[in-house]
């Protein structure tokens, strides 16, 4: 199985990178760093909170926002977020100021970002990001924050001030970015995440609605699209699942995605005689409006569930290669359908190695039809 060598390969280069990274950080960071010691949270009037990631990312670290804002509530709080990220927190009152960093941007641009960044002159700089990246952590540093947050991970934590210990095993994403607040004397029980829509996004939902002739009725929400091959439910399935939900049922039937989705939605639809909904925006916030409407949403395990999760939207979700540890939906209305009896099961890869997407082709269309009928009822 060449296949399978080659990333064996690629796995044990991957480690001896990542443990010579560690090393030589490590050194470099006795030689060249002195740590402060963290001011406890009285003292700390600015705070910087980074997460440049994905739109799910940012939605799964609200309720670590609140938090900070419950804890310390005249702190000026900002977020370093992506151009994808930012707009989840539009109308958070939490969050005071939004700051967008481009990973795209030019070397020019990004050396001007970096100086803004150390003008605003931060008190304390957090950084959740739980893997081993060094990008984050090294915004951290350079933002010449008095004071650094953030995981250890090999070498990471030489630009923190008090880094947290390696995450072993798989600890749910909301609980990442809570348990990091503890290095400052801040705990929260509430793991909520929630997204804010305004009065004007509600009247354009509305206006939509009436426009596409949903007003009043039970509307399923069906988002297909996901980063990875692998968490995506096949496009057949969920053409199938459209049809036995608009034979059998009453419910509307709105088609949802972004311009990256835009392949998947036009494979759905070639698969179907009679034509559906589709809402294909690239305004995110168009998307929340028109999901905040629906009764439920039929998705993958990606952005939008979590989103939907913020917006108190229950959802029957697909889970396959994705780890259940880390990315399991919070809250009590959401179904996952996972095969937790594959031997593959979890494997945390973006393409299926055995090349047979069990985990996801075995999901059948007309159990995941039950599950609507139970929820819409």
């Amino acid at each position: 199985m060449p296949h399978v060598s080659e990333m064996s390969v690629k796995s044990i280069f991957k480690a001896i990178y990542l443990n010579v990274r560690g090393f030589a950080l490590k050194t470099l960071g006795l030689l060249l760093f002195q740590r402060n010691i963290i001011p406890l949270p009285r003292n700390i009037e600015s705070i910087l909170f980074i997460r440049i990631d994905r739109v799910g990312d940012m939605a799964l670290s609200t309720p670590a926002l609140r938090a900070i804002k419950a804890a310390l509530p005249k702190v000026q709080l900002t977020v370093m977020a992506s151009p994808a990220n930012a707009p989840i927190l539009k109308n958070n009152p939490d969050v005071d100021e939004i700051i967008v960093y481009d990973r795209s941007a030019g070397l020019f641009d990004k050396m001007k970002f970096i100086n803004g960044l150390r003008s605003l002159h931060f008190d304390l700089a957090i950084d959740p990001y739980t893997d081993y990246e060094l990008k984050t952590a090294l915004l951290a540093g350079v933002s010449r924050a008095a004071h650094k947050i953030g995981y250890a991970a090999f070498g990471r934590e030489i630009f923190f001030n008090d880094p947290a210990p390696k995450i072993e095993g798989n600890k749910h994403f909301v609980d990442g970015a809570l348990d990091l607040l503890t290095r400052i004397g801040i705990t929260s029980e509430n793991r909520n995440p929630v997204i804010y829509l305004g009065r004007d996004e509600q009247a354009w939902a509305g206006q939509w609605l009436q426009e596409n002739g949903f007003h009043g009725k039970k509307i399923v929400a069906i988002h297909p699209g996901a980063y990875y091959e692998t968490q995506r439910w096949l496009p057949k399935h969920y053409a199938e699942l459209i049809r036995l939900v608009r034979r059998q049922t009453p419910f509307e039937i709105v088609l949802l995605g972004g311009p990256s989705d835009a392949i998947v939605v036009e494979d759905i639809l070639a698969m179907l005689n009679d034509p559906v909904c589709v809402s294909v925006q690239e305004d995110i916030r168009k998307f929340f409006a028109i999901l905040s409407h629906c009764r439920l949403l039929v998705c993958n395990n990606s952005g939008p569930l979590h989103c939907a999760g913020a917006l108190k939207i229950p959802t029957i979700s697909f889970m396959g290669s994705t780890v259940k540890e880390q990315w399991m939906p919070i809250g009590e209305y959401h179904h996952v359908l996972r095969k937790d009896d594959l031997p593959c099961i979890g494997c945390n890869l973006g393409y299926c190695k055995i090349k047979t997407h069990d985990c996801m082709s075995s999901i059948r269309p007309e159990s995941v039809f039950e599950i609507i009928l139970e929820k819409m009822s």
